[in-house]
């Protein structure tokens, strides 16, 4: 299949940037860490934006761009706090849980039948997500509870995305997302501030330049193939974060966290292999979660 090495090429990209994040995250708040990623991603995209020529970032979609940063900035965040505070693999297999999410979206606010598979797929589903929430006598993990919110601010996001995408190329979504989340991403620096250490701007620039080569990559693969045929791959990020978190941290994963990826992963993989009539919420051009 033409898309299954770009698309395993994107997840080890996402992965690294993962863990980038992480190592940052000893040495930086996670607010910092955000508006770094944000700031160094509009450097990236900007030049290519501005090339197209002034009248190619006018839009009559101002609101739903604002709209999208804003829930995007949240998923970014609650990723970024997720991965300072729970193991890579966990916190990448909930980032990727948005496609549960979409589909509850679906359900409820557009009206998507709910047959016998979807109500399969979003029960291992969350399942899944409850076991990855590590419950010890009726408390959940701060961190784990955190990056299911990325999930949940991911979906939101693809939905504005999809509201925009008859009208707006990706390059300018792109651009004003980080324009719009670099400026959100200033305001709690305005009492957080602090000086990044060049340790901190170099792992954040090495993963805004992975993530820029992940999402050509993760583009090609699905301009080559259905999503449903492509997404299986996307989630060699997850195993390929939980071995960097061996390698760099000596995370291994528990029964918990195990039984809890299978069952998130493949009720993902089911609600993205849906018949065509679930199509462009979920056949999206970009299933990546990771921001």
């Amino acid at each position: 299949m033409h898309g299954a090495a770009p698309a395993f090429a994107a997840a080890c990209c996402f992965g690294c940037m993962a863990a980038l994040v992480k190592l940052a995250s000893a040495e930086a708040s996670f607010q910092l860490l955000v508006f770094l990623r944000a700031f160094f991603g509009l450097c990236v995209v900007a030049p290519f934006a501005l090339s197209q020529g002034i009248h190619y970032l006018k839009t009559a979609r101002i609101r739903l761009h604002v709209l999208r940063a804003i829930v995007s900035t949240c998923a970014l965040s609650c990723f970024y706090f997720a991965v300072s505070q729970i193991g890579l693999a966990e916190s990448l297999v909930l980032n990727a849980s948005s496609p549960l999410f979409i589909g509850m979206i679906a359900i409820f606010l557009l009206d998507e039948n709910l047959d016998r598979r979807t109500i399969f797929a979003l029960g291992i589903g969350f399942l899944g997500v409850v076991l990855l929430l590590k419950p010890s006598v009726g408390v959940f993990q701060v961190g784990a509870i955190v990056g299911a919110f990325s999930g949940v601010f991911i979906a939101l996001g693809k939905v504005f995305i999809r509201k925009m995408a008859d009208t707006e190329p990706v390059l300018r979504i792109v651009f004003y997302f980080g324009l719009f989340s670099t400026f959100i991403c200033m305001l709690p620096l305005i009492w957080l501030w602090e000086i990044p250490s060049r340790f901190v701007v170099a792992c954040m620039l090495a993963g805004a330049a992975l993530g820029t080569v992940g999402q050509i990559f993760l583009t090609y693969a699905f301009s080559r193939n259905r999503a449903a045929r492509v997404a299986p791959f996307t989630y060699v990020s997850v195993v390929f974060g939980g071995f960097l978190g061996w390698v760099i941290w000596d995370e291994l994963p528990d029964n918990l966290t195990i039984a809890g990826t299978v069952l998130v992963m493949s009720g993902c993989l089911l609600m993205l292999s849906k018949p065509q009539q679930s199509g462009p919420w979920l056949e999206s051009k970009s299933i990546n979660n990771v921001p």
